[in-house]
């Protein structure tokens, strides 16, 4: 059959479109601007306080304690990073949370690493597939739930 003659292929836009599975940049934003935040307060020294207690303003307009916040952060991208097969330590998180919680004051250098670490997570996020994020988050507000309610793992 000559060329001219063969039957056109039926349209399929998902043929020739890019399908993009990453998030998007104001998905980012709104994930990671209230870390920024709170890290630029404690670079300046003004970070707020209730009873006490370090905190920072999450996305949701509600206070947040930072060192359990800082804890949970790394827990969760220690969970991410060994489930999707990417090395991820987040111990100089923790050692800041620790430092916060007791009261002793950050250094230079504790600031630095932390910020690195918060750096490497969205570098995490933005390389991850919008579905693996999603069913993080839910097995995230899962483990959440669990500490909330004391629960112990079977084992």
């Amino acid at each position: 059959m000559p060329s001219n003659k063969k039957p056109r292929r039926k349209y399929n836009p998902a043929r020739i479109q890019r399908i993009s599975n990453k998030p998007r940049l104001d998905s980012v934003y709104h994930l990671f601007q209230p870390i920024y935040t709170a890290f630029e307060r404690m670079e300046a020294d003004e970070i707020e306080s209730i009873n006490g207690k370090a905190v920072f303003m999450a996305f949701d307009g509600s206070w947040c304690e930072v060192a359990p916040a800082m804890i949970g952060w790394a827990d969760c991208w220690e969970r991410i990073g060994r489930n999707e097969g990417i090395p991820f330590d987040g111990e100089p998180l923790r050692r800041m949370a620790n430092k916060i919680s007791y009261d002793i004051p950050l250094t230079e250098e504790d600031l630095a690493a932390g910020r690195a670490k918060i750096e490497e997570t969205r570098r995490m996020f933005i390389s991850l597939p919008v579905s693996a994020t999603k069913r993080h988050a839910q097995t995230e507000q899962i483990q959440i739930e669990i500490d909330r309610l004391k629960l112990k793992e079977a084992a």
